[in-house]
C-alpha cells in the first residue's frame, strides 16, 4: 500500500504536537497539585511568578504598569497636599542674576506654609528637637560654630535664614516636608544644567562629596549585577589621581579599582587605560579636576573607550564641579569633562567647595532615570512599613537642603562668574611669581583651575620641610607625596599672596642652610613611608592614628 507523505506527514505532527501538549499540561497539573499540597496556594504563586517573569517582555511590561501605578499615588497625593510633585520636562538654570534677599525670603515665608509645623504636635516621626530655653542653648552654641560663609554678608544672611528655618526638619520622607523635596531637585536640576545636563539628568543632594562617589559606585555595582550577573569579580578603572573616597567605595561596595599612572604631563596614559578595560569592568572614572595636581582628566578620550565597550563613565567633579564652568565662561582653557560628553553617565559635584555652601552638601548626578534607580535602597518586608531611600543616610538634615537651594538662587550665574574672575586672578598671580621668580620650585602640570601644586627642582629643598616652615608662620598647606597642593580661596588676596611668597623665599633660604629638617616633622614621616617595604605598615599607622586621636 502507497502512503501518500504530502497528505499523512502534516496529520502526524498535528497529532504529536497534540501528544505533547497532553503531557505537558500532564506534567503541569501533576506539580500544580503537589505544590498546592506540599507548600500552599501561596508558594504556588510564588512559583508561577517566577516562570512568567523569565518570558521575554514581561519584566518590562510588569516595571510599566507599576510606574503607572506610581504615577498615579503621586498625583493623587498632590492633589491632597496641593503640593506639585509631578516630574516635567524643564530645565531649570542657575538664575542669570542672583536673587535679591527680599525676593528669597518671600520663598522662605510660602514654602513653611507647605510644611508641617514639627511643634505642632502633629507629628510621630522625623522630628525630634529639644524645647523652650533648651532650644535657645543649642541654636547658641550653633551660632557660635556655624558656616563662615565665603559670600557678600547679605548672601549669608539668606543662606543661614534658610538653614535655620528648615534646620528641624528631616528629608527622609519626601511627603512630609514638601518643601525639602522641591529644594532637592530643584538644586539638582541647576547643577546639572550648569554641567550641560539635559531634562532627563536626575540625581541627589547628599552630604559631601564621599556620599556622592559611595551612592555612584552602588549604583553601577547593583546596575552591572542585573544587568551583567555573570561578573562576579567587578573592576573599574581610574587615574592614580582619582581621589581616595574611590577607594573606599571599592572597599566598601567590593569592587576592585585598577588604577592607571601618569605620563610626563601628569595626565592618565591612555593606552595603558585602554589595556585595563577587561571582561570584568564595570565603570570607567575619570576627575575633572583631580584635586592633588588641580588637571582635568581627558574625559573626552576615556569617554570614547567606554563608547567603544559600552561602558559608563562616572566623572568626579567634586572638586572642580562649581568652578571649571565658570573658569570656562571668562575665557580659560577647559578640556571639555561634562554631560557634553557622549558617553558620561554620571557626575558628582561638591556645593560646600566653589558651590559656597554649608558643610556638608553635594550633587551625586545621572544622565536619566533608568540609571539612577540602581542607587535607591528598598525593603518592603518591615514590620514597621513600607521603606526606601534615595541615597546612603536615611535622615538628612533639611537646612542643608534649604541652605544649598538658597545659595545657588542668591549667588546666580554673576556672582559664580564674579567669584571664579577673582580666584584666577589670584591663582595667576601666584602662579606666574613662581615661575619667574623661584628657581628651586615648578608649577606641577598644567593645572585647569584655581588649584595647583609646587614641587621642588633642587634636591637640598625637600617640599615637606618647607611645609613644616611655614607652618610655623601660621600657614597651613597641604602635604602630597612629592608636592604641595594650593587651593584658592575666596579669603585669598593678592596681598595675602605677597606674604605668602615672601615667607616662602625666606622657608626656602632657611631649608637650604640646614640639612637636618629633612629628618624632622612631616619630612621625616612621608620619608620613613616611602622607605617602607611593605605599604600595609603604613595602613596600618593611619589607622591607629585615627583610632587614638578620636579618643578622650
Amino acid at each position: 500500500m502507497d502512503i501518500d507523505l504530502e497528505e499523512s506527514l502534516p496529520r502526524l505532527v498535528t497529532l504529536l504536537f497534540s501528544y505533547m501538549q497532553n503531557v505537558v499540561f500532564g506534567i503541569f497539573f501533576i506539580v500544580t497539585v503537589g505544590i498546592l499540597r506540599n507548600e500552599g496556594f501561596k508558594s504556588y504563586l510564588k512559583r508561577l511568578w517566577k516562570v512568567f517573569i523569565e518570558i521575554p517582555g514581561f519584566k518590562d511590561l510588569v516595571s510599566m504598569l507599576i510606574r503607572r501605578q506610581v504615577k498615579l499615588f503621586i498625583k493623587e497625593t498632590a492633589k491632597k497636599t496641593g503640593e506639585n510633585f509631578i516630574r516635567g520636562k524643564k530645565i531649570l538654570r542657575i538664575p542669570e542674576k542672583g536673587l535679591s534677599e527680599q525676593e528669597l525670603m518671600e520663598d522662605l515665608e510660602n514654602l513653611k506654609k507647605a510644611d508641617v509645623d514639627p511643634n505642632s504636635g502633629k507629628l510621630f516621626a522625623y522630628s525630634y528637637h529639644s524645647q523652650g530655653d533648651k532650644l535657645d542653648i543649642v541654636k547658641k552654641f550653633y551660632d557660635k560654630f556655624e558656616d563662615q560663609l565665603s559670600v557678600a554678608p547679605d548672601k549669608e544672611r539668606i543662606v543661614q535664614a534658610f538653614f535655620s528655618a528648615f534646620m528641624k526638619e528631616n528629608a527622609l520622607n519626601p511627603l512630609v516636608f514638601p518643601s525639602l523635596r522641591r529644594f532637592e531637585v530643584e538644586t539638582v536640576a541647576m547643577a546639572a544644567s550648569m554641567l550641560h545636563g539635559d531634562a532627563n539628568v536626575v540625581g541627589s543632594v547628599t552630604s559631601g562629596g564621599t556620599e556622592s562617589i559611595l551612592c555612584a559606585i552602588k549604583t553601577y555595582r547593583d546596575r552591572a549585577r542585573q544587568l551583567y550577573p555573570h561578573i562576579t569579580q567587578p573592576e573599574m578603572v581610574a587615574p592614580v589621581t582619582i581621589h581616595p573616597a574611590f577607594m573606599k567605595a571599592a572597599h566598601y561596595f567590593d569592587v576592585k579599582i585598577v588604577t592607571v599612572s601618569l605620563t610626563k604631563d601628569y595626565q592618565p596614559d591612555l593606552a595603558q587605560y585602554e589595556i585595563c578595560i577587561n571582561k570584568n569592568t564595570i565603570l570607567l572614572l575619570a576627575s575633572a579636576c583631580e584635586y592633588t595636581h588641580g588637571i582635568v582628566d581627558p574625559v573626552k578620550e576615556i569617554a570614547e573607550f567606554a563608547n567603544t565597550y559600552g561602558l559608563p563613565v562616572h566623572v568626579d567633579a567634586c572638586f572642580g564641579g562649581f568652578i571649571l564652568p565658570w573658569v570656562e565662561k571668562l575665557g580659560y582653557n577647559v578640556p571639555v569633562f561634562d554631560f557634553r560628553v557622549k558617553g558620561v553617565t554620571s557626575m558628582s559635584a561638591d556645593i560646600h567647595k566653589y558651590g559656597l555652601g554649608m558643610k556638608g552638601a553635594s550633587v551625586v548626578l545621572y544622565r536619566d532615570s533608568d540609571i539612577r534607580k540602581y542607587q535607591i535602597f528598598a525593603y518592603t518586608k518591615w514590620v514597621g512599613g513600607l521603606f526606601g531611600s534615595p541615597g546612603i543616610s536615611g535622615t538628612r538634615p533639611g537646612g542643608i537642603l534649604a541652605a544649598s537651594w538658597a545659595v545657588l538662587k542668591c549667588m546666580g550665574q554673576d556672582g559664580y562668574l564674579d567669584m571664579a574672575k577673582k580666584l584666577m586672578a589670584v591663582t595667576d598671580y601666584i602662579k606666574n611669581e613662581i615661575r619667574s621668580n623661584f628657581k628651586d620650585l615648578y608649577i606641577v602640570g598644567n593645572p585647569h583651575c584655581s588649584a595647583f601644586a609646587v614641587a621642588s627642582t633642587n634636591p637640598d629643598v625637600d617640599v615637606l620641610v618647607l611645609a613644616d616652615l611655614m607652618e610655623e608662620k601660621g600657614w597651613k598647606l597641604e602635604r602630597a607625596q612629592k608636592s604641595l597642593h594650593f587651593t584658592i580661596l575666596p579669603s585669598h588676596t593678592i596681598e595675602s599672596s605677597n606674604q605668602l611668597l615672601a615667607d616662602l623665599r625666606n622657608c626656602i633660604a632657611t631649608a637650604k642652610m640646614d640639612p637636618s629638617l629633612a629628618g624632622k616633622g612631616s619630612a621625616a614621616v612621608y620619608g620613613m613611608a616611602g622607605k617602607l617595604p611593605d605599604k600595609a605598615l603604613l595602613d596600618e599607622f593611619v589607622v591607629q592614628f585615627f583610632n587614638e586621636i578620636y579618643c578622650l
